[in-house]
């Protein structure tokens, strides 16, 4: 299987007053002809879709012009998580709309930690070629419940224990299948 990693797209991001959706278009279509040209099994694309929680319409356009033009090409699919950039509620909104096309989104953490875990079968075969285990950017709410009075010491290690046993119990996930 030929797996294409991105990241950091930033669509909707200005440099000081100038407009860079003409570059993020070209982008764009640049990384839908290396699809093509390399036979692109599964596109990842690892959070910062957007430069803003909040995108503009245009921004969202061209990231759902791109996924559209995506489901055509002969790529199988794609898996995109959320950034700390992105809007997690934002992302998640169309799940079950992208899932229909193969476009597997996980904006924000999943409370049954499973739901990350994606099995994706290979072309014309009905098992499971690949696990992804799917991990966004993990938020302080996603992972841990602040405590009255802590310190901020308290408030880091409590961060990296959420980090590591989401990782953890994400990894025995993917393990289970």
């Amino acid at each position: 299987m030929r797996i294409l990693h991105t990241a950091d797209w930033h669509l909707g991001h200005r440099l000081y007053d100038r407009d860079r959706t003409p570059e993020h278009r070209a982008a764009l279509a640049w990384l839908l002809d290396l699809i093509e040209a390399e036979r692109v099994d599964l596109l990842v694309v690892a959070g910062d879709v957007f430069d803003v929680t909040n995108p503009s319409n245009q921004a969202r356009e061209l990231y759902y012009d791109f996924l559209g033009r995506l489901a055509k090409t002969k790529c199988m699919g794609a898996v995109i998580v959320g950034g700390n950039h992105d809007s997690p509620s934002m992302l998640d909104a169309p799940r079950d709309l992208m899932r229909s096309l193969n476009l597997h989104v996980i904006g924000a953490a999943r409370t049954r930690v499973q739901d990350q875990v994606l099995q994706i079968a290979g072309r014309g075969n009905s098992g499971v070629d690949l696990i992804v285990t799917a991990v966004p950017y993990l938020r302080e709410r996603d992972i841990r419940k602040a405590k009255f009075g802590e310190t901020a010491e308290e408030r880091v290690a409590g961060l990296q224990a959420g980090i590591s046993g989401h990782y953890r119990a994400a990894a025995e996930a993917a393990l289970a299948v």
